[in-house]
């Protein structure tokens, strides 16, 4: 059973299941490379950069009106990027980050797929919000991204477990 359906996922792999393996990778690749502080500073510049994206996301509404829903997503979805990047270099260059490099490899994975969580809840939601029957999300990435319970779950999931490991 678990086989079959392995095999079945690997011979028709989905596009949201592909983008949920590509963040994890470059995420923990990254957070592999650089540490643990860089990757809370990465995960604390994404809740300002989703607060500015939804913001940004409704100016100007005539130029929206001419994207078509796969543009729509893109461009949504690459605004969020950029500004978590603006956000981290700013964080960066102001000190937010220490400069000690420091390799706790569990720690990384975690805090990894807490930003991956994190990201792919932002950017399905940008998904879902389009209400286009071309993009559709597999019933495990709705279940684990786009109902209000999990919304809330990865809003407050990183925060608290950032918490946690500030106290131990």
């Amino acid at each position: 059973m678990i086989r079959e359906t392995a095999n079945q996922f690997l011979s028709n792999p989905t596009w949201d299941i592909l983008t949920l393996l590509f963040f994890f990778a470059l995420v923990f690749t990254y957070g592999l490379m650089v540490g643990r502080n860089k990757i809370i500073v990465l995960l604390l510049a994404s809740y300002p950069a989703a607060l500015i994206s939804e913001y940004l996301s409704q100016y100007p509404e005539s130029f929206l009106t001419n994207l078509n829903t796969a543009q729509l997503l893109f461009l949504r979805s690459f605004s969020f990027f950029i500004l978590v990047l603006f956000i981290f270099w700013i964080l960066n260059k102001s000190g937010f980050s220490r400069k000690s490099i420091n390799k706790k490899t569990g720690q990384v994975l975690f805090l990894s797929f807490l930003n991956v969580g994190l990201w792919a809840n932002i950017v399905f939601g940008y998904a879902l919000s389009l209400g286009s029957e071309l993009i559709k999300l597999t019933p495990l990435s709705k279940l684990l991204f786009s109902s209000n319970s999990a919304h809330l779950i990865w809003l407050f999931l990183p925060i608290l477990v950032l918490y946690w490991l500030e106290k131990n």
